[in-house]
C-alpha cells in the first residue's frame, strides 16, 4: 500500500506542479464559458443597419403594398426602420420573360450586397400559400417576422372573402400560418438542415484528418525521441528532412483518403439520376467551386496543423505533456461548429469574415461560409471566391512561417530529454 501511495503522489505531483495545469484551471472554464456565451450572444445580435428588401407581386391584390406597410413596425435600437422596401414590382404571372428579368436583376443586387433579400408573392397566394423568400443567407429573426406578417395579411384576405358564419375549423384554416419557401439567388431551394449538417460534415472531415494524422505524427516523434531512435535517424538525414518526410508521408495517406472520396463522388455523380438525390444536397456535393476549395483547405490545414503537432512532439517527452498543447488546436479547428448558427444566418458579417481570414481558423471557417455562399461556377464577381482565394494565400504564407519556426525548434528539441524547454529557450532555438 505504501509503495502504491508513493506512485500516486508522484503521478499527482507530476501533473499539478506544472504551470500548464495551473493555467488550465482558469483557462479551460473561461474557454468553455466563451463557447457557450459567445454563440448565444451572436445569435441574438441585431442587424447593424436597415436591411433592404424588394417584393415581386404576382397576385395582383396589392399584397406587396400591405406587406411593405406592415413591416414598418419593426425598428432598430436607434428607432430607424429594420427593413426598407426598395421596390414593389407588380408583374403578370403569365409573363415569364418579365419575371425572369426581374429575378435576374434582383439576384445581382443580392450578390453585390445592395439588397438583402426579396419576396415573391405568387398568384392566388391566399389559397396556394405560394410565398418565396430569396436570399444568400437566412436570418431566423427576419424569416419568422416575414412569415408572421404575410400570414396575418393572407388570413385577413381570406376572412374578407368568406362568410362570417363559419365553424372553428374553417376559421383556423383561413388563418393558417404560411411557411416561407427559402431560395438562394438563381432559384435553388435551400433547406436549413441541409446547409447546417452539410457544413458540419465537411468541417469534421478537415478536423478528423488534421487531428487524427497530426496526433499520429506527434506520438511518432515522442516515441522515437524517448527510445533514442531519433539519434540514429538524424545521423543519416537532416532534422528538416526527417520532419518533412514524416509530414509528407502521412500527408500522402491523407491524400489517398481524399482520392478515394473523389472516386466515390464521381461514381455517385455518374448515377445521380438513378439515386434520386435531392437538389439542394446535389448542389453542395457536386459543386465544383466548393469541392475544389475544400480539397485545397484540407491539404493546407493538414500541413499547417501537422507541422504544429511535430513541434509539440519535439518539445514534449510524453503524451501527457503534449495534451496541454492539443486543446488550443482542437478549439481552433472546431470554432465553426460552435458558431454554426450565427455563420449560417450571417455568413457575410464583419465578425465572420474576419474570423475566416485568421489563418488558424481559415480552413474550417471558410468551408462553412463556402457551403452557404459559393456559386456553381468560378466568378471573381462573387465576393466569397475572392475571400476564399485570399484565405488560401494567407493560410499558405502562415504554413510556410510555421514550417520555418518548427524546423528551427525541431532540430534541437528532438535531441533534448528530461525537462521541457521554457518559452525563452524556444526563442533562443529559433534565433540560433
Amino acid at each position: 500500500m505504501r509503495k502504491m501511495w508513493i506512485v500516486i503522489k508522484r503521478e499527482y505531483a507530476q501533473v499539478v506542479k506544472k504551470k500548464s495545469f495551473l493555467i488550465g484551471i482558469f483557462l479551460t472554464p473561461a474557454i468553455m464559458a466563451l463557447m457557450m456565451v459567445v454563440p448565444a450572444l451572436l445569435a441574438m445580435k441585431k442587424p447593424a443597419g436597415t436591411e433592404k428588401v424588394a417584393i415581386i407581386d404576382l397576385d395582383g391584390q396589392q399584397l406587396g403594398e400591405r406587406f411593405a406597410e406592415a413591416i414598418k413596425k419593426y425598428k432598430l435600437d436607434d428607432s430607424s426602420p429594420a427593413y426598407q422596401v426598395t421596390g414593389i414590382y407588380n408583374a403578370s404571372p403569365d409573363d415569364s420573360l418579365q419575371l425572369f428579368s426581374l429575378k435576374r436583376d434582383l439576384d445581382s443586387l443580392i450578390q453585390s450586397k445592395d439588397l438583402r433579400c426579396y419576396m415573391i408573392i405568387g398568384q392566388s397566394a391566399e389559397s396556394r400559400d405560394s410565398i418565396i423568400l430569396v436570399a444568400k443567407s437566412f436570418s431566423f429573426r427576419t424569416s419568422n417576422r416575414f412569415e408572421r406578417v404575410i400570414s396575418d395579411i393572407l388570413s385577413g384576405l381570406r376572412l374578407e372573402k368568406s362568410n362570417i358564419n363559419l365553424d372553428v375549423d374553417s376559421v383556423l384554416h383561413l388563418t393558417r400560418k404560411v411557411a416561407l419557401i427559402e431560395q438562394s439567388p438563381g432559384g435553388k431551394e435551400r433547406d436549413f438542415m441541409t446547409i447546417y449538417i452539410g457544413g458540419l460534415v465537411f468541417v469534421m472531415l478537415i478536423f478528423m484528418t488534421a487531428i487524427g494524422y497530426g496526433q499520429v505524427l506527434m506520438r511518432s516523434v515522442i516515441e522515437e525521441k524517448n527510445s533514442r531512435i531519433m539519434e540514429v535517424l538524424v545521423s543519416s538525414v537532416s532534422a528538416f528532412q526527417l520532419m518533412a518526410g514524416k509530414i509528407v508521408g502521412l500527408g500522402m495517406a491523407s491524400l489517398t483518403q481524399v482520392a478515394v472520396w473523389i472516386v466515390i463522388g464521381v461514381g455517385i455523380y455518374s448515377f445521380r439520376s438513378d439515386l434520386n438525390i435531392r437538389g439542394d444536397i446535389a448542389g453542395m456535393v457536386f459543386n465544383p467551386v466548393f469541392i475544389l476549395f475544400f480539397i485545397i483547405f484540407m491539404i493546407l490545414g493538414y500541413i499547417m496543423y501537422s507541422t504544429l503537432f511535430a513541434l509539440i512532439g519535439s518539445i514534449c517527452n510524453s503524451d501527457k505533456e503534449a495534451q496541454n498543447y492539443i486543446f488550443p488546436i482542437t478549439m481552433a479547428l472546431l470554432l465553426p461548429v460552435f458558431l454554426a448558427m450565427y455563420v449560417i444566418q450571417e455568413p457575410d458579417s464583419p465578425v465572420v469574415i474576419t474570423l475566416s481570414l485568421i489563418p488558424f481558423f481559415t480552413p474550417t471557417m471558410m468551408i462553412m461560409r463556402l457551403n452557404i455562399l459559393s456559386g456553381d461556377a468560378f466568378s471573381l464577381s462573387n465576393p466569397i471566391v475572392i475571400e476564399a482565394i485570399l484565405g488560401v494565400l494567407i493560410t499558405l504564407l502562415t504554413t510556410i512561417a510555421v514550417i520555418w519556426v518548427t524546423a528551427k525548434v525541431f532540430r534541437v528539441g528532438i535531441l533534448m530529454y528530461g525537462k521541457r524547454p521554457t518559452f525563452p529557450e524556444l526563442v533562443k532555438w529559433i534565433r540560433y
